[in-house]
């Protein structure tokens, strides 16, 4: 039976926005996010730690892209190998006025609107990018047929979906596909009967598929380095 979030999960949501905060920045990104699995003490912060990917290093990118946000950020320099200027095109000084309401996608009950609800009337706001890596690691623990949502599976899908968090990655010289295999090989998928096993690999690329089809729909961006998720569900 799946149980939810994990209390972990929990705090590090509220870790995210109260970085968010003090930093002075106007909405949590799935950078913010990423800074909080930095400050777990958990597994996830060891793995991205031995990668480069400390507090001090990803608090740094993190500062760079505000107040925009990574998302932002990383669509500018995508956009700039094409010639286009985003900032001059939009002609504002920040990205927090991209942000749009999300597309309500049907989440689950424990999900996404746990969350909204939880940051309902807090500010800085949650982003549309962190919302929607929240779901997409929420569906992916679901996909993994496992009792919780947790940690691993807000760091796993960081990695693999949002270009924001591809591009703190990039800017502290991580290794993002080193990176991604090591935290595959920290958390796989868990161990169970065989007739779950097999369910699991026959179904996941249909999983796989929804997970990256609804991410892209929320955030109306290209998911950064989706193929790695496929192997995440199937283990």
């Amino acid at each position: 039976m799946f149980r939810g979030d994990d209390a972990e999960l929990d705090n590090l949501m509220w870790r995210a926005l109260a970085s968010a905060r003090d930093l002075g920045h106007p909405r949590v990104g799935s950078e913010h996010l990423l800074l909080a699995l930095t400050l777990s003490g958990s597994r996830v912060a060891d793995v991205l730690a031995w990668h480069g990917g400390t507090g001090a290093a990803i608090k740094e990118a993190v500062c760079a892209a505000a107040p925009s946000g990574a998302g932002v950020t990383a669509d500018s320099v995508l956009l700039a190998v094409l010639g286009i200027d985003l900032d001059r095109l939009l002609n504002i000084p920040g990205g927090a006025s991209l942000d749009h309401p999300a597309v309500r996608e049907p989440v689950f009950p424990l999900g996404l609107r746990k969350a909204r609800r939880q940051c309902d009337g807090i500010r800085p706001p949650l982003g549309v990018d962190a919302q929607a890596v929240y779901e997409a690691s929420l569906r992916l623990a679901l996909a993994r047929r496992e009792h919780r949502h947790r940690c691993e599976h807000l760091a796993l899908t960081l990695v693999t979906l949002d270009p924001g968090v591809q591009w703190v990655l990039n800017e502290i010289s991580v290794d993002s596909q080193t990176l991604r295999a090591d935290l595959a090989i920290e958390f796989p998928s868990p161990e169970q009967n065989p007739l779950v096993r097999a369910e699991r690999q026959l179904g996941h690329r249909f999983r796989y598929q929804d997970i990256v089809r609804r991410y892209q729909r929320v955030t109306g961006r290209r998911p950064a380095d989706s193929s790695a998720l496929a192997g995440f569900i199937a283990g």
